[in-house]
């Protein structure tokens, strides 16, 4: 049976576990490897400080993850809400914007605090290679308008690099938007096209290309409801190892000498297309765990950075150098789905009421 109803839009309990599998998986993935990343730098080794070895050496790959399971899961939301035929582009923007928002401000307003706290404790916040320490208000506009990735730039805000893949998202999902709501949205057929050509020209090749890699989760989306494929259950586990070969071959060893840029966009190929199939009905235990861990995995990626980087200026000299090396990266992963959990009750979970904010304001504005 297929895990979408071609008349309606309905994900199988089968499918909508493994997305959640995935999506916080690939979410621990990209602090595993950030976690060795400054043990490695604070420690002077990067070779004999890392705490997850080949477990943390793929947060790249774990990025693209992000992007196709990102257009997938907006093809099929939009998709679903569309068919009531009272869905439109103002509907589908604060659907949107209240998703990046309700994390992307508190985790700036995090990292401007927890910056600003351990400048004061420790000297290293002051190293230009770790730190920007110049254009404070530049770095704010462009990580608040998701601008920081705008024509292959990435203008980090203080200790949180992490943020210019959200800032990558929030324009996919615009141009999503103008491509899905053109012909309610605009009266003359020419106007979403100069539009759209506008925003790939703004945004930059590099911005363009990671956009066709989102676009990839949108095809596989479509391609669900269209193809046989969609019947054929297969073991979520069995999915999962042929992603994980796929990155080691395509990513980790690179057996086929490309290029960066043509790697995330085979891998990614290979992503969209084990989201086509089916799989079986999980336990209920398991579905219970994996959706509580993917509900936040969104604020883990948005605040894992700066917290990182603040607890290894603090105790990496006077404590984490003394422990096995695998301790200090257990304990900073642990503190990082601790504080994850924590503000996605105070931020992420509270969506609903950002998205009442934007209706008042878009109101007030006459849209």
């Amino acid at each position: 049976m297929s895990y979408i109803n071609r008349s309606t839009h309905i994900l199988s309990p089968g499918k909508s576990d493994f997305l959640n599998l995935v999506r916080w998986a690939a979410a621990l993935v990209v602090v595993f490897g950030h976690v060795d990343m400054y043990l490695g730098q604070f420690g002077g080794n990067p070779e004999r400080w890392t705490s997850f070895g080949y477990l943390g050496a793929h947060s790249h790959a774990a990025v693209m993850v992000f992007f196709v399971l990102s257009g997938y899961v907006v093809a099929y939301a939009t998709g679903k809400k569309a068919e009531s035929g009272c869905y439109g582009f103002r509907a589908y923007f604060l659907d949107r914007w209240s998703r990046i928002y309700s994390v992307l401000l508190v985790a700036i307003a995090f990292t401007l605090l927890i910056d600003f706290v351990g400048r004061s404790l420790s000297l290293v916040y002051r190293d230009p290679s770790l730190i920007p320490q110049s254009g404070l208000a530049l770095r704010l506009f462009a990580n608040i308008f998701a601008l920081q990735g705008i024509q292959g730039h990435r203008i980090q805000l203080g200790s949180n690099p992490a943020l210019w893949s959200i800032g990558y998202e929030f324009i996919f999902y615009l141009m999503y938007g103008l491509l899905f709501f053109k012909r309610q949205s605009f009266r003359r057929r020419w106007v979403a096209p100069l539009i759209f050509a506008i925003l790939l020209f703004v945004i930059g090749w590099k911005m363009v290309v990671y956009f066709g890699v989102w676009l990839m989760g949108v095809l596989a989306y479509r391609v669900t409801r269209a193809s046989a494929l969609a019947g054929f259950n297969i073991s979520p586990w069995l999915l999962l190892l042929t992603l994980i070969a796929a990155n080691h071959l395509i990513n980790f060893t690179n057996g086929l000498g490309l290029p960066e840029i043509f790697q995330d966009m085979l891998f990614s190929g290979v992503m969209a297309a084990l989201l086509v199939v089916d799989c079986p009905p999980p336990p209920h235990w398991l579905t219970q765990v994996n959706a509580y861990l993917a509900e936040f995995s969104y604020s883990l990626y948005a605040f894992h950075m700066p917290l990182i980087f603040f607890l290894c200026s603090l105790f990496f000299t006077g404590f984490f150098q003394y422990m096995p090396r695998f301790f200090p990266g257990t304990l900073l992963a642990l503190a990082c789905l601790v504080v994850g959990r924590i503000f996605f009750i105070f931020g992420e979970s509270r969506r609903a009421s950002y998205r009442q904010i934007g209706d008042r304001a878009l109101t007030r504005l006459g849209l």
